[in-house]
């Protein structure tokens, strides 16, 4: 297919392809990936990162990967209890262990990707009460993409209806439709959705409070996307093969959706890949701002919110990894929306 040999040219693009699938499939089968359960605590509480080694304190080489155990001392100086690596004790990291139970895709199992057979594995620490930050990631991981998928879902949709309509008929329903989307255009998003947000109450259920996340989303989102199917349709619409297909007698609903409308699916994808980082920025931004998804469920903005004082970030840093995990995402949905645009372009040099 000669847009996938394109794609494959543009390296920047492949490389955000395979860093966006990995992040994809732990955050999809994430309780297989992380090692404990989405809520459980521990007494490891703000435990830092441990370190996978395979070299011991006496210079043997372990071609199997350990971590060490954990004692708590309280540390004069400071005032707090410090975690200190108890060389006696290794505990090597296994593949495919068994833990906490899960069903996944109907399938029950307790079968870990990695972990330890004895004792404890945080590889990115924990939180003030124990529970392994990984694990967290992963899980709020699949929660912020399936609400920007939702939100993008929805946003394209309407944006695609009203500029398909307000670039076909133009007149009053041009001027009206684009009235609107002025409205919520020079409104800035992070407030617009914090004042729609703020209408959600308390009480919801993690469902209705995720689709009344993405609904909230999609109605910031939908402007800009009508904007530019606008401006497709309205290039579109004096073709010669949409004028051969009036002259022959065609409804309007089939010159929209079965010859303007398949014009537009490469752009429509590129616009997918565009609209999808946007929104879990916005995601992430209400969360953190106290308006998004709340306590028990938690998105990466949400995780982030714990982290928004000095003193965790001076002294517990590692609980800031969701940062990281929504800047690897965004930048790899960029690239990915970089290389599909010039892909679909004719005239790229790529």
């Amino acid at each position: 297919m000669e847009m996938w040999r394109r794609f494959k040219r543009h390296k920047v693009g492949m490389v955000g392809l395979v860093s966006f699938s990995i992040v994809l499939f732990c955050v999809a089968f994430a309780e297989f990936v992380a090692p404990y359960g989405a809520n459980e605590i521990s007494s490891f509480n703000n435990v830092p990162p441990q370190r996978l080694r395979f070299k011991d304190e006496n210079g043997t080489w372990h071609w199997r990967p350990f971590v060490y155990g954990l004692d708590r001392k309280f540390d004069l100086s400071t005032g707090r209890m410090d975690w200190i690596v108890d060389t006696s004790r290794k505990h090597p990291v296994s593949f495919f262990v068994e833990g906490a139970d899960y069903t996944i895709c109907g399938i029950k199992s307790n079968i870990h990707l990695f972990g330890v057979e004895e004792g404890r594995i945080f590889i990115c620490g924990t939180d003030s009460i124990g529970q392994d930050v990984l694990s967290r990631l992963l899980y709020g991981g699949r929660l912020s993409l399936a609400i920007a998928a939702a939100t993008t879902f929805v946003s394209l949709g309407l944006g695609t209806v009203a500029g398909l309509v307000s670039g076909y008929f133009g007149g009053w329903p041009d001027m009206v439709i684009q009235r609107i989307v002025e409205l919520f255009i020079i409104i800035p998003d992070v407030p617009l959705g914090l004042a729609l947000a703020a209408f959600l109450p308390p009480d919801l259920s993690p469902v209705l409070l995720m689709s009344g996340i993405a609904l909230v989303l999609a109605v910031v989102s939908w402007g800009n996307v009508a904007r530019q199917i606008r401006g497709k349709t309205l290039a579109l619409r004096h073709s010669d093969y949409i004028r051969a297909a009036i002259c022959i007698g065609a409804t309007t609903p089939r010159v929209l959706f079965r010859h303007i409308l398949p014009s537009l699916y490469s752009h429509l994808i590129v616009l997918a890949t565009l609209t999808l980082p946007q929104v879990i920025l916005a995601e992430s931004s209400l969360s953190f701002l106290g308006f998004g998804v709340r306590p028990p469920m938690s998105s990466w903005g949400s995780l982030l919110k714990d982290a928004q004082n000095f003193r965790v970030i001076a002294l517990y840093p590692w609980e800031m990894l969701p940062g990281i995990a929504i800047m690897i995402t965004v930048l790899s949905l960029n690239f990915v929306g970089d290389a599909l645009r010039d892909a679909f372009d004719p005239y790229s040099t790529n």
